[in-house]
């Protein structure tokens, strides 16, 4: 703002303008006030701290606290040096419509100078288009009622340069997912949101790992405006002092959701009361300076108090990606096609054109998936099934690996009986293929019984190992049984001389599964015990023809000789819920 040459000047310092904004910001519909400290020149003043008190307030009024304010006040002059010029210089409000000072505030103010020799500021800051402040000095006179002037009110402009416009491509529909948040109170969420992301097979783009090393806020910027497709605002009480988040991401963010082929979530994580798990719809606006405009109230919210809110918006953006790309599998026909890690990618930018790019959590030591990155997946493996079937593709690609239990959960979340063809391509670019074209020739399936119960158990459980290897250690498998939860029968399957053709999978799968079928159904409907040693790809083709069965499935600790053990990692049900994995179990000790 300019200053007039015929009236007094009030100049805000950067914190002090912030202090009254996200004040005012968080009071909504309310008012909020305070006092005003700084100092004084000539007729004119600065303001360099202001302190928040607490009061009575509504939407039309705000009388302060007065032991509240002293209290304040004093604290905050303690220390100070007795040549430091910072003093008491007047008060503030702030009221939630574009209106200046009224009777009320002036008779106030009246009354306060009355009490001070020196002039003394009141501020009232509007909510409005845009929000601005009115300005009143108040000075003190002999027997007469203190004189009020108007006051013209400045503080520094922002820091970001104005945004230029938008260049072409700033939106690609399949691109990364850009996640905007206050750090103080929202990195946790906005971990938690990047890790349901990844899982689900999304890219995605984050300040901690895309944003390198002494960047400014150009590259920020460039992220910002180079091919997204879409983003989650997460929005927390703190957001109201992210200066960053207001001025330069929400702005840039407003513009690109004009774009049909970007898709804007935003996950509100403000509650309506204290301890409420009830959001605050109208937060969004308030906290981030639009109100009384309501530009993000008019979009749809996820209320991430509750677990479901956040997988309510990965599934909205998972579809909206499938939507995207829909276009170009229905025209050319091709496969719908499913990268899989057991480590995150480490950058937005590395992740390659799969349609999507599931990672897994890594172990941090040992052989094991852990149990963090499981729960992950059991919350999104879901939803894999539901994107191949809104592609319209009539084949399904998988490439990359991870842990074969994982496998066998992705196999089950494609089941046989509503997904055709599967081709699973393994790190030695061998294809895997569900086809039963190849029947002929198949290895001899060798069946032996190591553990049989005459007398079934109520909870009947059937322990199955399979292993490609001629020759197998069955010794992990051996400890399993027999310190395992108890089993009816306990058999291991394997394949004569241990070779198998990728082209002819299909049928094997499909001939180990029958063996399993067969043998649980010989105990009612049993619950199937799987420790599965053999190739990835033959994993995921094992793992979508159990989809009758309810399978704890195991992963081997690999550890020394006398101490490999078998543990169970996660439980299938395809048919249950939202599945395929019902349950998630304990990794971080080998317990069988």
């Amino acid at each position: 703002m300019t200053s007039s040459r015929n009236m007094p000047h009030v100049r805000l310092s950067v914190s002090a303008h912030e202090t009254i904004a996200a004040a005012t910001a968080r009071a909504l519909p309310n008012e909020a006030g305070g006092v005003l400290l700084g100092y004084r020149t000539d007729s004119n003043f600065v303001v360099t701290e202001v302190l928040q008190v607490r009061g009575h307030a509504t939407t039309t009024s705000f009388v302060r606290d007065d032991v509240e304010a002293n209290r304040l006040l004093t604290e905050f002059l303690k220390d100070r040096d007795p040549s430091d010029p910072v003093g008491y210089i007047g008060e503030w409000h702030s009221h939630p419509a574009p209106v200046g000072a009224s009777p009320r505030d002036l008779e106030s103010i009246r009354a306060t100078a009355r009490a001070h020799p020196e002039p003394l500021i009141l501020l009232i800051y509007s909510a409005g288009t845009p929000w601005t402040y009115s300005g009143r000095i108040a000075q003190r006179r002999f027997l007469f009622a203190p004189r009020i002037a108007t006051a013209d009110v400045s503080y520094p402009p922002t820091r970001f340069p104005p945004l230029g416009p938008l260049p072409e491509r700033a939106v690609r529909g399949d691109g990364p997912v850009f996640i905007s948040y206050r750090q103080s109170d929202g990195t946790k969420l906005a971990d938690s949101f990047e890790e349901l992301a990844r899982a689900a097979g999304l890219v995605v783009w984050r300040d901690h790992t895309d944003l390198r090393g002494g960047t400014t806020t150009d590259r920020l910027e460039r992220a910002l405006t180079h091919g997204l497709s879409g983003a989650v605002l997460i929005v927390t009480p703190d957001i109201a002092d992210s200066e960053i988040v207001r001025e330069r991401e929400l702005p840039r963010l407003l513009e690109l959701d004009r774009a049909d082929d970007f898709s804007m979530c935003i996950a509100n994580a403000v509650p309506r009361a204290i301890g409420s798990l009830k959001c605050d719809y109208a937060a969004p606006d308030r906290l981030l300076r639009l109100a009384p405009a309501q530009p993000l109230a008019d979009k749809k919210q996820a209320n991430v108090l509750r677990s479901s809110g956040q997988l309510d918006i990965i599934r909205d953006l998972v579809m909206h990606r499938v939507e995207e790309r829909k276009p170009i599998i229905t025209r050319d026909g091709r496969a719908f096609t499913i990268k899989i890690q057991s480590r995150p990618a480490t950058f937005a930018i590395d992740a390659g054109a799969e349609d999507l790019h599931i990672r897994v959590r890594a172990p941090e030591s040992g052989r094991l998936p852990p149990a963090k990155g499981l729960k992950l997946l059991k919350k999104t493996l879901g939803l894999v099934g539901d994107a191949v079937h809104a592609s319209g593709a009539q084949k399904v690609k998988i490439s990359g690996g991870a842990h074969l239990s994982v496998a066998i959960a992705l196999g089950a979340a494609l089941p046989s009986t509503e997904f055709n063809e599967i081709e699973v391509v393994d790190s030695y670019e061998q294809i895997w293929n569900s086809s039963r074209a190849n029947a002929e020739n198949l290895p001899e399936i060798r069946t032996e019984t190591l553990q049989r119960s005459d007398s079934p158990s109520a909870v009947s459980r059937v322990a199955v190992f399979i292993t490609l290897s001629p020759d197998p250690d069955r010794a992990a498998f051996q400890s399993l049984i027999e310190r395992g939860p108890g089993f009816d029968v306990a058999l291991a399957l394997s394949a004569g001389d241990g070779r198998i053709d990728p082209s002819s999978a299909g049928a094997f799968s499909e001939a180990l599964a029958a063996k399993i079928l067969d043998v649980a159904s010989t105990f009612g409907r049993s619950e199937v015990h799987l420790a599965y040693h053999g190739p990835y790809g033959l994993g995921v083709l094992i793992g979508r023809r159990l989809n009758t069965l309810r399978t704890v499935v195991y992963e081997w600790t690999g550890e020394l000789s006398n101490q490999e053990r078998y543990v169970p990692v996660m439980t299938l049900e395809p048919g249950a819920g939202d599945g395929p994995i019902v349950a998630v179990h304990s990794t971080s000790r080998a317990r069988l």
